[in-house]
């Protein structure tokens, strides 16, 4: 976010990064029937209003979950689209796991805490288990915070499982730890928003020009989007996130 963006210097969303260079991740096929739609190569900044009316269709033929799945799932095909996992293990996962990895691995247990923004209501704190209803660690996560959402095995979810991300690949590189995993998300803007504002400062990342105060105006949207500039926000925020972290760290000094 130090240059208004969630991708990295290569465009990679890191949070579909983990492990990449251990094997050929499972593609999202779906992935491919959307990306002419997610990133055109229209003159112009792509209107949100004609995105909407070309998804139609494979709304209603496939559902709304399976688009939004399609789309944020993560993707490992086109390095210019959405969501893009990268085709190797950036330099920042590969920091992360170096030294955050063998420093766990003589623990006997472990919570992992994953803090976001984005989805949610404006300023709503919503823990994310990556675990169905009902299991050993969603129990544990309903047990120590408020709102808890299963992301796994649950088709009315509005969060899906992601492919490679940071916290379940610190998780699976520690199977002897009785590893908890937990992503924690303040909200910032709704699903249409985000998509819209995505959808935007894509287009602006492979075809603008960061001199035209239109694409500079369609930037900072992206960026307020995860990270609003409201004061207020900020500080709810990391009130909220405090708390939550102060209670994984007590649930691990009391053993879970």
């Amino acid at each position: 976010m130090a240059h208004d963006r969630r991708q990295n210097e290569s465009d990679v969303d890191l949070n579909r990064n983990w492990g990449r260079d251990r094997g050929e991740p499972d593609h999202n096929d779906a992935y491919d029937e959307v990306h002419h739609l997610a990133c055109p190569d229209s003159p112009d900044v792509p209107d949100v209003g004609a995105l909407l009316a070309q998804t139609g269709p494979l709304v209603e033929a496939r559902g709304a979950e399976w688009v939004r799945n399609a789309i944020t799932k993560g993707q490992f095909r086109h390095a210019d689209g959405l969501h893009f996992g990268g085709d190797r293990t950036e330099e920042s996962t590969q920091i992360v796991e170096r030294v955050v990895v063998p420093r766990l691995r003589t623990c006997e247990q472990v919570f992992v805490l994953d803090l976001h923004t984005g989805h949610g209501a404006s300023g709503e704190i919503v823990t994310l288990s990556d675990q169905p209803e009902g299991s050993r660690q969603d129990r544990i996560l309903r047990d120590l915070f408020d709102t808890v959402e299963a992301t796994a095995a649950r088709p009315d979810g509005t969060s899906r499982v992601k492919a490679g991300p940071f916290a379940r690949g610190i998780a699976d590189d520690l199977p002897d730890a009785d590893p908890l995993v937990a992503t924690v998300e303040v909200g910032t803007a709704g699903d249409l928003d985000q998509l819209a504002a995505t959808y935007q400062e894509q287009w602006v990342y492979r075809r603008g020009d960061l001199s035209d105060p239109t694409h500079r105006a369609v930037r900072w949207c992206y960026r307020c989007c995860f990270t609003p500039d409201d004061p207020d926000w900020e500080q709810a925020a990391l009130a909220g996130l405090r708390r939550h972290v102060d209670a994984a760290v007590a649930c691990v000094v009391d053993g879970f």
